[in-house]
């Protein structure tokens, strides 16, 4: 006898002790553990007490009948995947569809066979010991993106500062527990530095490029003009890059005199707040890929001027989705930027609740991550 099988309990459940006993006894002969109650009632204390691996449920009993009960188990989430083998005297088709539509999992008749009876008891089993593994597995996998999402917190954090006037926001909300995208802004030599970028899928696969592309970025010469800096990124990324995988981004540097300068490759365009209008900026480089590229970066130039706002951010806001399928698109990003800053309030948050609204009951379904510097 395999000692997995001894480990795995039967509750049986029938108001005739004659019926229980010959259940119980041919069962502990198979090397299962066996419960018994006479009632619903009574099974239901067993349930909530003890681990129970099978439900062997007589149909025919006083006060509240088996598919009754059956039916109240599958409304607890405790009990929604419990196996549950009806056994009574109905008749075999009336009794089958009555069971599949009560919520049980397979059905036998009165006199029954005892080879059938264990043969399916170790079927539905089975089928519980992968359910279990595999929720197991989820559980384990959960636990460990909530520590990959603790260490991505760490190498993505928010940022609110401010340097020589100018107030540098970030925001990162991942749609998964951790993401691709990227975001940072930060001052070197003098100038402030802000790069988005976003990452080709979801999950742990996409957050570990992140983490490759943040080590390459902090790892460029501080004296590198920004051209040179983009050459540099995609030139190392794309020796780690797997063919399937892509990276757009947006590499933005504004120095001391506000002068603004950015490369952007393959991004959503970046979007400028000056003189009361709001525009989508031009200007379009190739994204990064898993393969060697002939590429010619072009750097973007604009002056900027006191009381301006720049703003950046991933595809997971312009795609978002409404209940009508209905994109929120670039243009409608800059829509929402600009009434953003005209409200007055914190830019960032408001931009989210402003997506958040258009998705209504649809739930983003990719990360977002945005910046916002305003002068």
């Amino acid at each position: 006898m395999d000692s997995k099988e001894t480990q795995h309990t039967i509750l049986i459940v029938d108001d005739v002790p004659e019926n229980v006993e010959l259940l119980k006894y041919l069962l502990s002969q198979e090397g299962f553990k066996t419960y018994t109650a006479f009632s619903a009632e009574e099974a239901r204390l067993v349930l909530l007490n003890t681990s129970i691996d099978t439900l062997l449920l007589d149909v025919n009993m006083p006060v509240q009948d088996g598919f009754s009960f059956c039916r109240e188990l599958r409304t607890m989430d405790q009990f929604k995947l419990l196996p549950i083998l009806f056994i009574t005297s109905i008749e075999r088709e009336v009794g089958f569809q009555e069971a599949m539509k009560n919520g049980g999992d397979d059905f036998i008749n009165k006199p029954f066979n005892k080879r059938e009876l264990v043969a399916k008891i170790h079927s539905v089993i089975r089928l519980k010991d992968l359910q279990d593994e595999l929720y197991q597995q989820k559980s384990k996998y959960e636990k460990e993106l909530q520590t990959a999402r603790r260490v991505q917190d760490q190498l993505i954090p928010e940022k609110s500062f401010i340097w020589n006037g100018i107030k540098a926001q970030t925001l990162f909300h991942p749609y998964l527990q951790i993401g691709g995208d990227f975001v940072d802004t930060w001052i070197e030599e003098k100038k402030l530095h802000i790069v988005i970028a976003d990452c080709s899928g979801h999950g742990p696969s996409a957050a570990l490029i992140g983490a490759m592309f943040k080590m390459q970025l902090f790892n460029l010469v501080a004296n590198m003009g920004l051209k040179e800096r983009v050459s540099h990124l995609r030139k190392n990324m794309e020796l780690v890059l797997p063919e399937d995988y892509a990276i757009t981004f947006c590499y933005a540097i504004i120095d001391q005199d506000l002068n603004l300068s950015y490369i952007n490759g393959g991004h959503p365009a970046p979007i400028i707040y000056m003189d009361g209008e709001t525009k989508l900026l031009k200007g379009m480089s190739p994204m990064i890929m898993g393969i060697n590229m002939v590429t010619n970066d072009e750097v973007q130039s604009l002056p900027l001027k006191g009381g301006c706002k720049f703003f950046m951010y991933t595809d997971g806001a312009s795609e978002a989705m409404n209940s009508k399928m209905e994109y929120i698109t670039e243009d409608g990003m800059c829509e929402i930027f600009h009434e953003s800053v005209l409200s007055g309030n914190d830019i960032l948050p408001t931009v989210q609740n402003k997506i958040l609204e258009f998705c209504g009951s649809s739930t983003p379904s990719d990360d977002m991550a945005m910046v916002c510097i305003q002068l």
